[in-house]
């Protein structure tokens, strides 16, 4: 049996542009770097600038910055894009 990657949530803005991909979790489950390199695994495909990571009690954000390959926590997904 292959078992396929995918992401649980790809969004979209308004121009039909992938913003924000989104990896969700059991409330039960930690989220630890393992998680964000799973979340990563699957944005080399995507290169979607926005990254959430969620167990429904924590939450997670990150903006990609492919031209550099570095990433930065931030607090919120901004509103506009």
């Amino acid at each position: 049996m292959i078992c396929k990657k995918e992401s649980d949530l790809v969004i979209y803005n308004a121009q039909g542009e992938k913003i924000i991909l989104a990896e969700f979790k059991a409330p039960h489950v930690k989220i630890t770097s393992k998680t964000f390199e799973q979340i990563s695994t699957y944005n080399t495909k995507h290169r979607i600038p926005y990254l959430l990571v969620s167990n429904g009690i924590e939450h997670h954000f990150c903006k990609i910055d492919f031209d550099n390959g570095t990433f930065e926590f931030i607090d919120d997904i901004p509103n506009s894009h």
